[in-house]
């Protein structure tokens, strides 16, 4: 199922908000942009419950048949301070 009969070819999630893209290929700067998220905030994608940190020049080829999750440092509320601090 494709999601062209919304207009979209692409959905993704970020922090519970459905966006939509055209392009096949997008960078976490865009997605972050498109999301009204700062700029230079950590980008996590979503699979099977784990995250896996995005470096900001990395390239994610988006489905037309799944919506990608994707959550900010922001919304999971772990930081690397506070894990240091725990050890």
């Amino acid at each position: 199922m494709g999601f062209s009969s919304i207009g979209l070819r692409h959905i993704v999630d970020v922090d519970g908000q459905l966006l939509g893209f055209e392009a096949g290929v997008v960078d976490p700067a865009s997605i972050l942009e498109r999301a009204n998220r700062p700029n230079g905030t950590q980008l996590w994608m979503v699979r099977a419950g784990e995250r896996f940190a995005l470096h900001p020049r990395e390239k994610i080829r988006l489905s037309e048949d799944d919506v990608l999750f994707f959550e900010t440092s922001n919304r999971i509320g772990w930081w690397p301070q506070n894990e240091l601090m725990a050890a």
